[in-house]
């Protein structure tokens, strides 16, 4: 009888069933009636074990096999891609923390403030440079990104962002007033002016995550869907990894499960993730008419200045992308008032698209930490795990970066002192009363509606 998993849940177990189809508009546009990895079955070792098949640990397990010929295979728990890394908004941006520049200049300092930001930017390089690399047709849409006041008084904002982008990162920006963008963007109820940030893109996301896969396998790397890690055992010198049908041992691990780490996988990742809910919508394809409406005249992928942000793109199709946080749940009745109040809220930001029809609903975890940075290293109490996760709504850029990283690190190639930037080093602390941090979020929903309000 195969072992019964002790992992706990933070929200309602449907948003953990693997088995679930994920009912997006990614998926919709992928043949997925063939998947051409098996579950693990049996007992199997391996030199390195990675858990998680998405961005982080596909990209380590392509750097590992290919870069570093280290043996290597990945579990996951439902297809390749199944978590956020197949279902996210396909921005390739600049971020991955709920900090602002200045506080991360004030915690870590400068030098260290623009290293991030130089791993931000290497990022983004590293996902084009795998995209022609690897032959990877990932979509890629605009040149840069926008950031729009969703209020006249956050334009100041925008100016603020400008000139620290450009002295921490050193990233190019333009600032555009309500009437300017108008020209070049797009109209809304919540257009107030916007700040073109140089650097970034939109692309497909599962398309993204497939690539790294067939990537990663063709380079000899072993992947394993439909294969949950549900318990983990230290076995002398290695580690023992339980599945459903069967067992992994590995002398190294990485977790790479992000919003979808559960407590009671290792004591070490206890606590110390909070996964929150977003929330995407697509229409069906709008028609040339219909974009005028809006005066729409852009690719770029966008997102606005309030707390709980929009954030938006048109996709190659036509169709319309429109995302958002909330939900506290998780239930299914949960996610059909949420769909319904975000058909709501797209009307009331684009008036003149009321009454199109949304093709698509979907939701997946953002993965925040307590110190509301990412983290990646290795245990402090096991030096043979490491782990990369807490990307703060922005993984596309970062997590690929990380898992690359990572693999550079286990090879032997990176001092671990120097191996990430401090903004990101190590591990972060567990969340305080971390059975209960799911209840915390409702509360700082509250403390950011009333700042998307001033």
């Amino acid at each position: 009888m195969p072992p019964q998993s002790k992992l706990r849940r933070l929200y309602h177990h449907s948003m953990y069933d693997a088995t679930r189809p994920v009912p997006s508009y990614w998926e919709s546009t992928i043949d997925s009636s063939v998947e051409p990895y098996t579950a693990l079955a049996g007992d199997a070792t391996c030199d390195v074990a990675v858990v998680g098949g998405g961005y982080t640990g596909l990209s380590a397990a392509l750097h590992l096999a290919r870069d570093h010929s280290v043996e290597v295979r990945v579990l996951e728990a439902g297809h390749i891609g199944w978590g956020a890394s197949g279902r996210n908004g396909g921005f390739c941006t600049l971020g991955a923390t709920k900090l602002s520049i200045d506080t991360l200049v004030h915690r870590y300092g400068l030098d260290e403030a623009r290293r991030y930001f130089a791993a931000q930017l290497e990022g983004i390089d590293l996902v084009r440079a795998l995209g022609v690399d690897e032959q990877i047709d990932f979509e890629p849409r605009g040149a840069g990104t926008f950031d729009v006041a969703h209020r006249a008084s956050r334009t100041a904002d925008l100016a603020h962002d400008a000139e620290a982008l450009a002295r921490v990162a050193g990233v190019r920006t333009r600032l555009y007033s309500r009437e300017q963008f108008a020209e070049i963007g797009h109209e809304s109820t919540e257009q107030f002016g916007a700040l073109h940030v140089g650097a970034g893109f939109a692309l497909h996301p599962l398309k993204f995550a497939l690539g790294l896969a067939r990537a990663a396998a063709r380079h000899g790397a072993l992947l394993h869907p439909h294969s949950a890690v549900i318990e983990w055992r230290r076995e002398g010198g290695a580690h023992r990894l339980l599945t459903e049908g069967g067992s992994l041992s590995a002398r190294r691990v990485i977790v790479a499960t992000n919003g979808f780490t559960r407590d009671g996988l290792h004591p070490s990742l206890d606590g110390v993730t909070m996964p929150v809910i977003s929330n995407i919508i697509t229409t069906r394809p709008l028609t040339n008419e219909e974009l005028g409406r809006q005066g729409w005249r852009t690719e770029a992928p966008i997102c606005n200045t309030r707390a709980l942000l929009f954030y938006y793109r048109l996709l190659p199709d036509g169709r319309f992308l429109f995302g958002a946080r909330g939900d506290m749940s998780g239930s299914p009745a949960a996610g059909e008032k949420m769909k319904r109040w975000m058909t709501r809220r797209l009307a009331e930001v684009f008036p003149g698209w009321r009454g199109i029809p949304v093709s698509h609903f979907w939701r997946g975890f953002v993965c925040g930490t307590r110190r509301l940075t990412p983290a990646a290293g290795r245990f402090d109490d096991d030096p043979s795990v490491w782990f990369g996760f807490g990307y703060h709504g922005n993984g596309v850029n970062t997590a690929p970066w990380v898992g690359m990283r990572l693999a550079a690190q286990i090879a032997g190639r990176d001092a671990d002192a120097q191996a990430f930037p401090a903004v990101m080093r190590g591990m972060t602390p567990p969340f305080p009363c971390a059975a209960l941090r799911r209840w915390f979020v409702p509360m700082v929903y509250a403390y950011y509606h009333w700042q998307d309000a001033r």
